[in-house]
């Protein structure tokens, strides 16, 4: 199964990321949303008891005042009866059609805006109002009674408020607190039970949110994980950029010229040698002009992958240039600088690159040289170098180990 390529894998997460965010978002504005409506679902139960409230004590004064001017025929009682008589609350008395356009005249916002009462209370609510006319009418029949009635013909005070006490009167006023207290019950059960589903919405929205908070905090840590990851495994990419050949795979030129000079310093301190070996493939032109450059470079890949091959931890293998490759053997004896020298010039030598050209062949020259206590990286090169045209002068396909008469010039292959 293909893995699925970077650009890829971070579209999909930046897509599940903003489908998070737009989710989280959402339940925010729900959350948001639920709350405010239960804040408004209590604020209209609150208006509504607070009206009912009202009207009750508009009735329950009413009687009140009635009562204290059939007493005393004072007039002042008389105008603050008409005052509330003509005081009408529009949500009680407005219609069921008409009872929101009531609520809005009461200054509720339209987010608020509810029918405040069911077709049972619109019921009790007629009932009540009847009751009410009732009332009223008989108050205005007992003014009108004592409305001629004046000093010593208004004395008995009891008679003056018989009317009033009569028990269909006071059956009126009972079935109307009766009433009322219904109708206070039922909206107020109507609405707790209309709050209490809110409440249920607004637990599960608190419940959810901060899961959906945990599964983004989750996706943001594997993300800086993942993006860590796979930078680390770029800038891992990269660095071998600068540091390796592009068509072999091994080391190159800069990578040796920075960590050769350690290897040097690391056998100094421990009292051992270095081999260097310089080795270069013979005729490689002819290679490229008779095969072609592609089969060339295929050439080049096998002869290093055999190379590699033989490596140990510590050594250093790298392209110098062209076809020019430089292998520098960590703790060796001149000895053993020879012989694995010639065991590598026979393995190469050996093996054939199949290409689309047909078989090549091939033979490898190679010029070794060992360090010693004041040994630079650089001289070390320029002797394996000169050590390596002694090889291809001698006739190719040799390893010339290199000594102080070891000089010779340079050879056009």
């Amino acid at each position: 199964m293909k893995r699925i390529s970077f650009q890829l894998s971070f579209k999909i997460f930046q897509w599940v990321l903003v489908l998070i965010i737009i989710f989280s978002t959402y339940l925010g504005y729900r959350f948001y949303q639920v709350t405010y409506q239960s804040k408004a679902i209590e604020n209209q139960r609150f208006w509504i008891v607070t009206v009912l409230n009202k009207y009750r004590m508009r009735s329950d004064t009413m009687s009140f005042l009635a009562r204290q001017y059939l007493l005393n025929l004072n007039p002042r009682n008389l105008s603050e009866y008409q005052t509330l008589l003509n005081k009408k609350n529009p949500l009680i008395y407005a219609g069921f059609e008409n009872e929101i356009k009531a609520a809005k005249v009461s200054n509720l916002s339209e987010e608020t805006v509810y029918r405040p009462f069911s077709e049972y209370e619109h019921i009790l609510i007629k009932e009540m109002m009847d009751d009410d006319k009732k009332l009223r009418a008989i108050e205005k029949s007992e003014f009108d009674r004592v409305s001629g009635l004046r000093g010593s013909n208004y004395q008995n005070k009891k008679i003056a408020v018989k009317g009033l006490q009569t028990e269909s009167y006071l059956k009126l006023n009972l079935a109307l607190m009766n009433m009322t207290n219904q109708l206070l019950n039922s909206v107020n059960q109507r609405f707790l039970l209309r709050a209490k589903k809110k409440d249920s919405e607004r637990e599960a929205l608190v419940y959810t949110i901060p899961l959906v908070l945990c599964m983004n905090i989750i996706l943001l840590i594997l993300s800086l994980l993942f993006i860590n990851k796979r930078m680390g495994r770029y800038h891992s990419d990269l660095e071998g950029l600068t540091v390796k050949d592009f068509l072999t795979g091994v080391h190159n030129r800069k990578y040796l010229m920075e960590t050769g000079p350690m290897l040097l310093a690391l056998n100094r301190r421990e009292q051992s040698r270095v081999a260097l070996l310089m080795l270069d493939i013979d005729n490689f032109k002819g290679v490229n002009d008779k095969y072609g450059h592609d089969s060339g470079d295929k050439v080049l890949q096998a002869f290093s992958n055999n190379i590699i091959k033989r490596m140990r931890k510590g050594d250093i293998f790298s392209r110098f240039g062209g076809e020019e490759f430089v292998l520098v053997l960590n703790r060796m004896t001149e000895r053993e600088a020879e012989k694995f020298a010639n065991e590598l010039r026979v393995l190469l030598s050996s093996q054939s690159v199949s290409t689309a050209q047909g078989d090549v062949s091939y033979t490898v020259s190679i010029g070794v040289i060992m360090s010693d206590e004041t040994s630079e990286l650089k001289s070390l090169i320029d002797n394996a170098d000169k050590a390596l045209y002694k090889a291809k002068r001698e006739g190719r396909d040799k390893v010339v180990m290199f000594q102080e008469k070891c000089i010779v010039s340079p050879l056009a292959v």
